[in-house]
């Protein structure tokens, strides 16, 4: 239960809380497909990438990159892209592209 409270803030709205928990079931098979498109980013991918591939503008795909941020299997290579507005954007890379070949993913 205290992986679903993380999911919202605090001081959220009850339509943020019901979002989370909407989400919630199917966040595990949410990181997967974020690494799966990952592994096909060797590369890498920046935030606006991985939306335009999963087809979407919402905040979904780049939340589950960010918590695979923080279990260290995507990391910040390092490098910048470019946005469609122009501006600048962070190439993201799954580990094993960037320094850890035999990384193992366990979910």
């Amino acid at each position: 239960m205290d992986d679903f409270r993380k999911l919202f803030r605090r001081d959220a709205m009850d339509t943020s809380i019901e979002a989370a928990a909407s989400i919630y079931p199917s966040l595990k098979r949410l990181q997967l497909e974020v690494i799966r498109f990952a592994m096909t980013r060797p590369n890498g991918f920046t935030d606006e990438q991985m939306n335009e591939f999963f087809d979407t503008h919402r905040s979904t795909y780049r939340a589950r990159r960010s918590e695979l941020v923080d279990k260290d299997l995507i990391v910040d290579s390092g490098r910048k892209g470019s946005m469609t507005n122009g501006r600048k954007a962070t190439i993201w890379v799954l580990k094993q592209f960037s320094s850890s070949p035999n990384l193992q993913i366990e979910f």
